[in-house]
């Protein structure tokens, strides 16, 4: 191996510690907040052998420390995407006009001193909690255009492929390990509980961050980076490159990845809540069940690219028809998991699992067809995966929104949820229309085919 392909691998791995403490809430929020307050009908609803307190279900998942409502609970979790979204756009440009590398180590390290900061801010309520959240996602929204500029200028040109690509394999180790990790913690009282989640996800992001800043900071790092970074080109910084952002075509097909990302985002966001609340799974079993998505969130990129690139080498089918029908089968697949198969849940958390693992799968099928249309079929790679990727963030706090309308009367309603699932079909539904549309009758596309 050469001291190049070292440190495309060392970089790439800033995804899977950002994912780390970025994911860690998820699981901890379970245990931080008292769910069984939550529901305010209280009605006799028997659901998987949970006991009865005042007519309504609960179970106790381990020692809470918060009531907050529904609604500063889904603020919480959304808080990271406003400003994550947002800023993906000028997080863009800052790593094209500054060192990358100092934005990423700077960004990298503000990140995880937040995390590590999270447990203290929580004694002066939701809002500081929101607040910190906010903060971690303007730090992350640069830290991952920085990282993917830092990548390619270290690549040659025939290895930016495969380099891309090990980010996202990164960034679905860290979805991965997550919560093993913080639904273990949680689950030790003796240990501090969630509290050390935080302490120890932060801790883990900070102390590679250190090491990352004397690596890059080496004479090799630096000779490597100058000698390469001439072999590619950064076409974000054309300024033409700007009548994108007035495009309203290059939207349309950004919505499409919106709506496959909201399935995505609800099992990344949700699902830990709809485990505990319906199936009652105690803590540290939640945070096992959940990994098991993360691992199809790890390879699902790559296998999906893999046949996506080799029908197109070949010229079996062309990339349009490619395309429309790929999507439509992924989503149309995802969408019946959601809105129908759901129901067949019950109480019987291994059907559970494998119907959200299924359509994790088929929704990142959808995903990766999106990115290859921004990406590889763009003049202006790096502003209109920009534009994408921003608008495709946006579920991250649309779908704790329309989850908390539907299940704020009883969170531990089967028939709630069941709303919150058809309601992420009907978009992906949407999103099916919408890139066909695009496809097919949209003339002058913004992106050469």
């Amino acid at each position: 191996m050469k001291w190049r392909h070292l440190f495309i691998i060392l970089t790439a791995a800033n995804n899977l510690v950002l994912y780390l403490t970025r994911n860690c809430l998820y699981i901890a929020i379970v245990s931080m907040v008292d769910m069984k307050d939550q529901s305010r009908d209280n009605t006799e609803n028997v659901e998987c052998g949970t006991t009865k307190r005042n007519g309504t279900e609960h179970i106790l998942l381990s020692k809470t420390s918060f009531h907050w409502s529904l609604l500063e609970v889904d603020l919480i979790l959304g808080a990271y995407f406003y400003a994550y979204t947002a800023l993906q756009i000028p997080a863009g440009f800052v790593s094209v006009l500054l060192s990358e590398k100092h934005v990423l180590n700077i960004c990298n390290v503000i990140h995880a001193l937040i995390t590590c900061f999270i447990p203290f801010s929580t004694t002066y309520g939701s809002n500081s909690l929101i607040l910190l959240r906010f903060l971690m996602g303007v730090a992350g929204a640069f830290i991952f255009p920085a990282n993917a500029a830092l990548v390619k200028s270290l690549c040659l040109k025939n290895e930016v492929t495969i380099s891309i690509n090990l980010m996202v394999v990164f960034q679905g180790i860290g979805s991965l390990i997550t919560p093993v990790i913080t639904g273990y913690l949680c689950s030790r009282e003796d240990f501090g509980g969630w509290r050390s989640s935080f302490y120890v996800c932060g801790t883990m992001h900070l102390s590679y961050a250190t090491i990352y800043i004397f690596i890059s900071n080496t004479k090799l790092f630096n000779d490597i980076l100058l000698k390469n970074e001439c072999s590619t080109t950064s076409d974000g910084s054309k300024l033409k490159s700007l009548k994108l952002l007035f495009d309203w075509k290059v939207y349309a097909y950004s919505y499409s990845q919106f709506a496959s990302a909201n399935p995505i985002c609800f099992i990344l966001l949700k699902l830990p809540q709809y485990y505990s609340s319906i199936l009652n799974v105690p803590i540290f079993q939640n945070g096992l069940i959940n990994s098991f998505p993360m691992i199809v969130y790890t390879l699902a990129p790559f296998i999906s690219s893999i046949f996506i690139t080799a029908m197109i080498s070949r010229k079996i089918i062309s990339p349009r028809l490619l395309y429309s029908i790929v999507y439509t089968f992924s989503m149309t697949i995802a969408l019946l998991l959601f809105s129908v198969f759901t129901k067949f849940i019950k109480c019987n958390i291994i059907v559970g699992m494998t119907i959200f693992c299924l359509a994790l799968f088929c929704c990142l099928a959808s995903h990766a067809i999106v990115f290859s249309i921004v990406a590889k079929h763009s003049k202006y790679v790096s502003l209109s995966t920009g534009i994408s990727n921003s608008i495709g963030n946006c579920a991250g706090f649309i779908v704790p929104i329309y989850a908390n309308i539907f299940t704020e009367n009883d969170i531990h309603n089967r028939e709630n949820w069941h709303n919150v699932f058809f309601t992420t079909g009907f978009i992906g539904f949407s999103g099916i229309l919408t890139l066909n549309l695009m496809l097919w009758f949209g003339k002058h596309n913004p992106y050469l085919f």
